[in-house]
């Protein structure tokens, strides 16, 4: 696995949520809303049970670039 690029620097990573961020939104794909639900499942147990989240993390990050 390759190292990712850092964004450039003014990458907003946390965009408002306002009308220009919605009118981008695309509806979920079938199957996407399950597969992320289940990846932050995954980390609020690691949290609960006193795990590292590292793991946890990984794999929602994983599972969320697949869906896009």
């Amino acid at each position: 696995m390759k190292a990712r690029q850092k964004p450039p620097a003014a990458f907003d990573e946390n965009p408002p949520l306002d009308a220009d961020f919605f009118a981008r939104a695309k509806p979920a794909a079938p199957g996407e809303v399950a597969r992320l639900k289940a990846a932050l499942e995954r980390i609020i147990a690691a949290h609960d049970d006193g795990r590292p989240l590292d793991n946890a993390i990984a794999n929602a990050k994983t599972t969320l670039h697949a869906a896009e």
